[in-house]
């Protein structure tokens, strides 16, 4: 099992270690991890994470004899050329394994702190319009390796049923797939969107593979130890029932395929 989508106490909003993050993730049975603390230059006002002092501490790590291997990655939020810019200059230099390209506003508001976005319109109006800020923003520039969840908005939502069915925004969601498609980046699968509800995204993780999609990542998006690798097991199931036949992880920016 893989998690790669983790936050450490390198980003703003997550208070753990690496060391205790790594702890968790081996007393969950993990292989691979990848911690992806936040880079954003979004507007958000967030300080981006200290990526130098996350490496030194993913190095020593590395030498502590854990059994889990563990990679070295950023979170970036997308955004207009300024935020690219300001973004790519924040990760130069830098040995990534992994970047995670992520949207976290609509509108130019983080619905984590804006709860009345979900009362402006119907939820099926609030998704498109969330995954028309997605493709508006796929082109940045950041040369990210992954799509990380495409369905943030639904994480937070108030509604009875929060899924994020392919049917709220076909048209957007085909955008999405191609362009990720024809770019050679991968699909997150984020559990931490479920929360504690039912899982969802088949229906969507099928369109991906009918659209030519084949590259797949796993990510929990723990911020504290109990959540590390939380749900991997129900994603890897649902990637296997869509029909993809490899999970993506990442060393050195390369895509690593195994069959699941």
């Amino acid at each position: 099992m893989y998690d790669f989508h983790l936050h450490t106490r390198h980003s703003f909003d997550a208070e753990y270690s690496p060391a205790e993050m790594l702890a968790a993730a081996a007393q969950a049975g993990l292989r691979e991890i990848c911690f992806t603390d936040h880079v954003d230059f979004d507007g958000s006002g967030e300080a981006p994470a200290d990526l130098s002092a996350l490496r030194r501490d993913i190095l020593t790590l590395r030498e502590s004899g854990s059994p889990v291997a563990v990679r070295f990655g950023a979170e970036v939020s997308l955004g207009d050329e300024s935020c690219t810019q300001r973004a790519l200059a924040h990760l130069a230099g830098q040995p990534l394994d992994f970047v995670i390209g992520s949207v976290h506003l609509l509108d130019g508001v983080d619905p984590y702190y804006q709860k009345d976005l979900y009362t402006s319109a119907p939820k099926e109006t609030v998704y498109r319009r969330y995954l028309e800020c997605v493709c508006r923003l796929l082109r940045s520039g950041v040369g990210f390796s992954v799509l990380g969840h495409y369905d943030y908005i639904a994480k937070f939502a108030p509604y009875g049923d929060r899924s994020f069915p392919l049917s709220a925004a076909p048209e957007q969601f085909d955008q999405i797939f191609d362009f990720l498609v024809q770019n050679g980046k991968a699909l997150e699968i984020n559990t931490a969107s479920w929360r504690d509800g039912p899982a969802w995204g088949l229906d969507v993780l099928r369109r991906y593979r009918e659209r030519g999609g084949e590259l797949v990542t796993i990510g929990s998006d723990a911020h504290t130890p109990e959540r590390v690798g939380g749900r991997v097991g129900e994603a890897v199931e649902l990637v296997r029932a869509a029909g993809i036949r490899y999970l993506a992880t990442y060393e050195q920016k390369k895509a690593v395929l195994t069959a699941i």
